[in-house]
């Protein structure tokens, strides 16, 4: 909306600028029929744009003029995998690195399996230096008191005046000017430096991967839960058992409630009823997972839950009330 307004106003002061006389071709600008018959395609989404400039830059390299670098590409890359990660989390999707050639997010000077691992590797480098940073962070002091305890204000000890400026101890021969210009040299120098940097890294902290027996997925923790990530992986993994159990478990453990077996059904299990039936026999059966047990409704609703969190009673109160108290006083 922003844009077609700014394009409007432009219009207008080139009409105005024609109708006084003003030369519109000699000062570089189009008449508004050109502009909307050159104009470019708007809203293309962020890989396209990438694969575009990418596809440009090899061009100009081809061609003997100053194109992109590696560096630069990929970075660009990677910026683009990231927003599509946090798209595809926002729609409650993980990614695989299997989607990123067919969506064109595969740099050309990479192959498919380099670049997977040259994702991952990033991730784990700036969470490594996440970790680091936070480790190294002093802790904050905590203050238990405004002024020694029992000592009158009036016989506090006066805070010492500070310094006047003198000359850099460093550099007992210049004065505050000459040290005063080198410190001005200092900053503008790390200010650089640190542009550099920053202009190196590709946002992404909220980035999360979740490594699989034959790949890695993943998700913006910004965009999808920690715990609907960890459920999407172990549906995707196909591993139901597993997914089975750590559901019951997480939900008995974290909530408290029992887990009702419809549930399964929604996304991003996609479970049909007689699926989730065999299921639970089959864990029951292995004996593997003795805290699990099953309760039902009043009403026909099965539920299950870990007796590790939850006592059998406790929880069928609660899975009668969810499914068919709570109505009673809606």
């Amino acid at each position: 909306m922003v844009d077609e307004e700014a394009q409007l106003i432009r219009d207008e002061v080139i009409r105005a600028l024609a109708e006084q006389g003003e030369d519109i071709e000699a000062l570089g600008l189009q008449t508004p029929v050109e502009a909307q018959i050159d104009a470019e395609p708007v809203a293309m989404p962020a890989w396209d744009h990438v694969a575009e400039a990418a596809a440009e830059a090899r061009g100009d390299a081809a061609a003997g003029e100053a194109g992109m670098g590696d560096g630069e590409v990929e970075r660009l890359f990677l910026a683009a995998v990231f927003d599509d990660v946090r798209a595809q989390s926002a729609d409650g999707k993980l990614v695989q690195p299997a989607r990123w050639l067919d969506a064109g997010l595969v740099p050309q000077h990479f192959s498919v399996d380099d670049w997977e691992m040259f994702v991952y590797e990033y991730l784990e480098d700036r969470k490594a230096e996440r970790d680091e940073r936070a480790a190294s962070a002093p802790a904050a002091p905590v203050r238990t008191a405004t002024r020694p305890v029992g000592v009158p204000r009036m016989l506090r000890v006066e805070e010492e005046p500070e310094p006047e400026e003198a000359e850099d101890p460093r550099h007992p021969e210049l004065g505050v000017e000459d040290a005063e210009s080198e410190d001005s040299e200092r900053r503008d120098d790390a200010e650089e430096a640190g542009g550099d940097e920053a202009l190196a890294g590709v946002p992404c902290d909220d980035i999360v991967a979740l490594v699989g027996k034959h790949s890695y997925y993943l998700y913006s923790n910004d965009r999808m839960t920690d715990a609907y990530a960890r459920w999407s992986f172990l549906a995707s993994e196909d591993d139901r058992v597993l997914t089975f159990v750590e559901c019951v478990r997480d939900e008995s453990r974290k909530y408290p409630r029992p887990m009702e077996a419809s549930s399964l059904s929604n996304e991003p299990f996609n479970l049909s009823a007689d699926e989730i039936d065999e299921l639970w026999r089959t864990v029951h059966e292995s004996g593997a997972y003795p805290d699990l047990d099953t309760v039902t409704a009043s009403n026909g609703d099965v539920y299950y839950f870990s007796t590790e969190h939850l006592t059998p009673t406790y929880a069928a109160s609660l899975a009668e009330w969810n499914s068919v108290e709570r109505d009673m006083f809606l």
